[in-house]
């Protein structure tokens, strides 16, 4: 777990991906064993100090190694869940953010990946379309999700507070 949190206070994002987590303690800490990913997610939702963001269609699956160092390459995670310090209060905001964030670094990967890709001889097509298929639904997750914040902040910016009403009337 201290390995974890080293991870993810020197991460520039506030959400991080659980798989680039468990792929930087693979290929960066050898000498520490892992769980299959799955069991990894789990123990980290069973810890006090972090919290397991899922998204919809959450993949729990292991990888083929290929298709690890590959997203290891171009700095991109696919979908899944994501972990934050439990310390960190999320707000609309902080979401929209964060969530922006992750999609920019998705499409500068995206377009790595892809220059890499189509150079690669050496890979299976059902992997390729497996990323693929993978950065598709993460793009397609994070542009309903920032609608979904967008409307929220402007709902939370246009209506008023309740005023408290007094004892006795």
């Amino acid at each position: 777990m201290k390995i974890v949190e080293e991870i993810i206070s020197k991460d520039d994002e506030i959400l991080v991906p659980a798989r680039k987590i468990y792929l930087t303690i693979k290929y960066h800490y050898k000498t520490t064993p892992l769980p299959s990913f799955l069991d990894f997610v789990n123990m980290l939702k069973r810890s006090r100090k972090f919290e397991v963001i899922e998204s919809i269609g959450t993949s729990h699956y292991d990888l083929p190694e290929s298709v690890e160092k590959i997203l290891m390459q171009v700095g991109i995670y696919g979908t899944g869940p994501r972990v934050k310090f439990r310390s960190v209060k999320l707000t609309p905001k902080l979401l929209k953010e964060a969530f922006l964030k992750s999609y920019n670094k998705m499409r500068v990967g995206l377009e790595s990946l892809l220059a890499k890709v189509s150079t690669e001889t050496d890979l299976p097509h059902d992997e390729i379309n497996k990323i693929i298929s993978s950065f598709t639904e993460l793009r397609d997750q994070i542009n309903k999700t920032i609608q979904m914040l967008e409307k929220l902040e402007l709902y939370e910016t246009t209506v008023k507070p309740e005023k408290k009403k007094r004892k006795g009337k």
